[in-house]
């Protein structure tokens, strides 16, 4: 084990990149939509906007503001669907190649934790669901910080709960979207952007990650490679 990759924190987005959730989100999200106000955004649209916090999501695809009674009626409807649609799915959506990367990447000495734009309840319940929670030391939500990423505040919170004061020499964000990327370079690490996820192939290499990954193998084979294993 190198003693370099030992005590370095890896810092994973969930949906897009853990899990192959954005297309149900899309789905549930413009039905919850349509159940409110009447009017179907599109699919579309909701995709696009999938790494913002949920009541950011509501508001937009609503046409309100993310405080708005409306808002509040998508985010409940949506919360409802994804905990009876999406969340016992997860088992299938979770992507090639994590469950036996994440082991891996443990066993070398990294720190595996979640940083998401989800609510933390609803991160704990789909990596429960999908059987690898265990696999992270800590999870932290949208909710549990005043500013989500691209802001570093989420990772700062994710830091403090393993006592840490930084990510350590070979510490990296890996995520699917520019906020992902944007979050490494808030926090000076090295930044994975993967194409399976949220963004395009072209829009990953627009956000400018340190490295690009087409599967969840090379993310692990990236990691590793760095730590000199």
């Amino acid at each position: 084990m190198s003693t370099d990759a030992a005590h370095s924190v890896l810092l994973f987005d969930l949906d897009g990149t853990l899990l192959d959730t954005p297309r149900a989100i899309a789905e549930q999200f413009s039905i919850a939509v349509e159940q409110v106000t009447g009017v179907h955004p599109g699919e579309e649209a909701a995709r696009r906007l999938i790494g913002a916090p949920l009541e950011r999501m509501a508001g937009a695809l609503s046409g309100t503001d993310p405080d708005s009674p409306t808002a509040q009626a998508v985010s409940a409807e949506y919360l409802t669907r994804y905990r009876e649609l999406i969340v016992p799915k997860a088992a299938d959506l979770l992507f090639p190649g994590v469950r036996a990367g994440l082991e891996r990447l443990t066993r070398h000495g990294f720190v595996p934790a979640v940083v998401t734009s989800k609510r933390h309840e609803s991160a704990e319940l789909i990596l429960a669901a999908a059987g690898i929670r265990e696999l992270f030391a800590v999870v932290v939500g949208a909710d549990e910080v005043a500013h989500p990423k691209p802001h570093r505040a989420s990772a700062d919170v994710a830091l403090a709960a393993l006592g840490r004061p930084d990510t350590g020499p070979h510490g990296a964000v890996v995520g699917d979207t520019a906020a992902d990327i944007g979050l490494a370079v808030a926090l000076g690490v090295f930044g994975i952007g993967v194409t399976f996820g949220v963004y395009s192939h072209e829009q990953i290499i627009a956000a400018a990650p340190d490295f690009i990954a087409h599967s969840f193998d090379d993310v692990t084979g990236a990691l590793l490679r760095r730590s000199g294993e």
